[in-house]
């Protein structure tokens, strides 16, 4: 998808995936926001199903002789124009028909010439976790554009962002695209790793901890000099530790300062296009605050 870009490789449209409702506001909140500050167009996409009209035509099929029927465009219109007008951003609602929610909203992107897909989790649970919702999973595992799903409310501008990596070059474009959309975020570097039989060891357990923790760091060093952050190496925070990643990373976000999450939906070993790796799409649900999830570009090509 060859998409016109602001400069500093933030594009010049953004894509909300949205489905118009009050759960949306924090989405519509983030993609205003970016759109303002990248002087970016804003299209608002809402994908009608079927049979959602079809189930209201049932219910309404005996309406009271005063009701003379809604338009949901209008409606839609005027929420989007109170939120964003005040900040002078330019918005395009494009309200779609069809059951194949996740490919109309691609359809759009590409038509629009978007650069960044934002979207909302669809609801989450009393401990935090996020549920993704099939259309939020599927522009997850499908999106050739970065997809933003935004948690929380918007405040600022994303002061400090998450990455999570194992290495591959999977995660190398994830750390790119992230430090191009958000060049003036700090970063922090991610990396969960095992330690196979350790727990089985009675002498030199230590030394073979010690040793593979070092081996990480030394990973990590290399990978962040692949990735030529715009800040140098130097300004990346290294967390490196043993255990699983996605807790790693809910744990990590909980005590410092983060609100960005940056996860590539296809790591080392993945399948391309088949489905969200079980490691990223934990980072993602468990991620408590919004996530970049980064999609392999040679799984776009193919």
């Amino acid at each position: 998808m060859n998409v016109a870009s602001a400069g500093g490789g933030q594009p010049r449209s953004i894509l909300l995936a949205s489905d118009l409702d009050a759960r949306s506001d924090r989405a519509l909140d983030r993609a205003v926001h970016l759109a303002q500050a990248w002087g970016a167009r804003l299209v608002v996409a809402n994908v009608v199903e079927e049979r959602a009209i079809e189930a209201h035509a049932l219910v309404v099929r005996d309406p009271p002789s005063w009701y003379r029927g809604t338009d949901p465009v209008h409606i839609a219109e005027k929420h989007l124009m109170e939120a964003a007008s005040a900040r002078g951003v330019q918005v395009k609602l494009r309200v779609e028909r069809g059951d194949q929610v996740a490919d109309r909203l691609l359809e759009v992107a590409r038509e629009e010439g978007c650069g960044l897909i934002v979207t909302g989790v669809a609801r989450q649970e009393w401990l935090g976790r996020m549920i993704l919702g099939s259309t939020v999973d599927q522009l997850a595992r499908r999106s050739p554009l970065p997809v933003l799903v935004v948690r929380n409310r918007t405040h600022a501008p994303y002061r400090r962002m998450v990455v999570a990596s194992d290495w591959s070059p999977s995660a190398e474009n994830a750390f790119r695209t992230a430090t191009q959309l958000f060049p003036e975020t700090a970063i922090s570097l991610l990396h969960g790793y095992e330690v196979p039989m350790a727990g089985l060891m009675d002498t030199g357990r230590d030394d073979m901890l010690a040793m593979a923790r070092e081996d990480a760091l030394a990973e990590a060093r290399a990978f962040v000099e692949r990735c030529q952050p715009p800040g140098g190496a130097s300004s990346v925070s290294l967390v490196v530790e043993r255990g699983d990643p996605a807790l790693l990373m809910r744990l990590y976000a909980e005590q410092f300062p983060v609100d960005l999450a940056v996860v590539a939906s296809h790591g080392r070993g993945a399948v391309f296009d088949v489905v969200l790796g079980s490691v990223a799409r934990r980072l993602v649900e468990d991620s408590p605050v919004d996530t970049l999830v980064v999609r392999d570009p040679r799984a776009a090509a193919s």
